[in-house]
């Protein structure tokens, strides 16, 4: 596809096509940011969310398991900050994308319809056709966006998820270590 032939696609959209591709391009670099993310912090890289969190139980001598065990939760938290950062928003475009494409299947056929009305004793189904046309067009755009987004949100909740229960039963096992009666 050339980028004529893309150009030419997304004026046939509309102007809703327009904003759909931002979505799209939008949506491209939050997942490729996290995709890039998850490799870098996986449990046998450099940057390991486990090793980030064993730092933190060596760091310092506890005094109490409760003291322990809230700066540990803490750091909990933190790091599953760091791993939802800009999910918001690739879930957000999953919801809208279907919603903006449906807005764009209505301005085509209010277009088709204006159409149709202007032409008085003459229907051209040619004039007809492309109304509906662009109302398909960005009704399948939106959906093409928001389906692979959707995918990938919940791709990645699952990884969050994952990594959160290996971090509590290692909150679990070092408060456990650090105050055994051995």
């Amino acid at each position: 596809m050339s980028f004529t032939s893309f150009v030419s696609f997304i004026n046939s959209c509309g102007k809703i096509g327009w904003l759909l591709l931002v979505f799209l391009l939008w949506v491209l670099i939050l997942i490729l940011e996290r995709v890039i993310y998850f490799i870098q912090t996986s449990s046998d890289s450099k940057k390991s969310f486990i090793k980030r969190f064993e730092a933190k139980v060596l760091q310092k001598a506890w005094t109490s398991e409760k003291s322990m065990n809230n700066e540990l939760q803490k750091e909990i938290s933190i790091i599953y900050y760091d791993m939802n950062r800009g999910l918001w928003l690739i879930n957000f475009i999953s919801a809208v994308s279907p919603s903006l494409g449906l807005l764009g299947t209505v301005t085509g056929l209010i277009k088709a319809f204006q159409g149709m009305a202007g032409a008085e004793s003459q229907l051209n189904i040619q004039n007809l056709a492309g109304g509906i046309w662009e109302a398909m067009l960005t009704t399948a755009f939106g959906m093409i966006i928001s389906i692979p987004a959707l995918f990938f949100y919940r791709f990645f909740r699952r990884i969050i998820e994952k990594r959160i229960t290996k971090l509590n039963l290692k909150l679990e096992d070092s408060v456990a270590k650090e105050f055994s009666d051995d």
